[in-house]
């Protein structure tokens, strides 16, 4: 998944709205970033325990 548009609109929203805005929309991006980096791990151990399951029904 290919954050960059969101993040730079999420910037740019967080320029437009001060202070208060900025730490907000600071704290949306932080979420999104998180976010992404979870999906890449779920996705990696997905990966890991289908290769497991084959392994398993091979060796039965």
């Amino acid at each position: 998944m290919n954050l960059d548009v969101a993040l730079r609109k999420i910037h740019e929203l967080a320029l437009s709205d001060g202070d208060l805005g900025y730490a907000y929309w600071h704290q949306v991006g932080q979420l999104l970033r998180r976010a992404a980096a979870m999906q890449g791990e779920i996705d990696a151990l997905n990966q890991e325990l289908e290769l497991c399951r084959a392994r398993l029904a091979k060796a039965k």
